[in-house]
């Protein structure tokens, strides 16, 4: 309900208070407990399945913030280990300032499931560009 006492029209609000809940538990539970964090694994698998069953899309931010492979909070230093490396030679393509590009390799220290993100300083998110045009 809004101010006025009228109903508002938000398809999956109550949904997404959920998934914002969970999501929050798991960065407390993982600060309380720093070296156990197979308890945010439970957040975690709830937060896919609410937005399965809701057919809810997460934030790419929070997206990139959960392990694929275990479903635990991915926090630097905690529950993964963050390495820069350069791109392969299999995955190379030619640039033109000859520069060399980099990835960011982030490993799940549970069940060592790797993440890779392509470091490109004139990159961001298509949400993020969505977010500046308005």
């Amino acid at each position: 309900m809004n101010m006025s006492g009228k109903k508002t029209n938000t398809s999956g609000s109550d949904g997404f208070q959920r998934l914002n809940f969970l999501y929050q538990a798991s960065i407390v539970a993982l600060n309380a407990v720093p070296h156990y964090p197979q308890i945010t694994s439970v957040f975690g698998k709830n937060m896919i399945s609410i937005g399965k069953k809701l057919q809810l899309k997460l934030d790419h931010s929070v997206k990139r913030t959960i392990c694929k492979g275990c479903k635990v909070l991915l926090i630097p230093g905690k529950s993964v280990e963050v390495k820069i490396k350069p791109i392969p030679a299999s995955r190379k393509r030619k640039s033109r300032r000859g520069n060399q590009r980099k990835i960011q390799e982030w490993k799940c220290m549970l069940c060592s499931c790797v993440k890779q993100f392509v470091l490109n300083p004139g990159y961001s998110l298509w949400a993020e560009q969505n977010m500046d045009s308005t």
